[in-house]
This record gives C-alpha cells, sequence and structure tokens, in this order.
C-alpha cells in the first residue's frame, strides 16, 4: 500500500527532466559526449575498486589476527586469510593496470593515467 507513490512517482519522474539536456545536434556530438563520460565512469570503477581492495585487504589482515588468536576455529583458516589478501592487492591495482594497459594499446606510453587519457584531480 506505502508502495503505490513511490513507484508512481519513479514512473513520473523521466518526464520531468529538462528537454534542453539531452540534446544533441548530430552522431559525431552525441559520440564525443559518451566518450568524455566513458572516461568518468571507468575513472569511478577504477576508485571503487581500490577502495574495495583497501577493505577486502584489512579483512584478510583480521583473519590472520584471527587465526592467530584461535588456530583451532575453523571459520579462520589461514587460506582464508592469504586469498583475501591477495584478493585485495589485485583489486588495488586495477587502476594502474588499467592505465598502463591503455598506455600500451594506443601508443602514449605511461603518459596515461586515466582510461580516456587525462589525470583527474579531487579539487
Amino acid at each position: 500500500m506505502h508502495l503505490l507513490p513511490v513507484i508512481l512517482s519513479a514512473s513520473i519522474y523521466p518526464f520531468w527532466i529538462n528537454p534542453a539536456l539531452a540534446q544533441v545536434n548530430n552522431i559525431g556530438d552525441m559520440a564525443s559526449e559518451l566518450q568524455s563520460q566513458v572516461g568518468d565512469i571507468a575513472d569511478l570503477i577504477g576508485a571503487a575498486a581500490f577502495l574495495l581492495g583497501i577493505g577486502i585487504a584489512l579483512l584478510g589482515l583480521l583473519k590472520f589476527r584471527q587465526h592467530a588468536i584461535n588456530p583451532n576455529d575453523p571459520s579462520a583458516r589461514l587460506s582464508t586469510a592469504f586469498t583475501l589478501v591477495f584478493v585485495g592487492a589485485a583489486m588495488v591495482a586495477i587502476p594502474t593496470t588499467l592505465g598502463v594497459g591503455i598506455g600500451s594499446l594506443f601508443g602514449n606510453g605511461t603518459a596515461n593515467v586515466s582510461v580516456d587519457g587525462s589525470l583527474r584531480t579531487i579539487n
């Protein structure tokens, strides 16, 4: 019963968007807008992978500590701790790997630090 207003507002909301924001003159403008947004999305995914990797690695370190306190606990296996640390390290390395991969494929060497080749700051 309480879900009906939410469903109605969610179905009407797309029609309230300002049409001037969605206008492009030709396919080239649409492609350039899409290209600028793809780089931002890739940077967001890279930042999320980096932060998630740090969290997973910390969980692995906590599993090491839990195993050191009680080695007979079946939930604190040493293999789980190693797996979490290695997965966390791999996720932390994703943004760097993406930058190097793009630089290798498209020939800019190490100048690319982002998927679309620009360095962004959080100012």
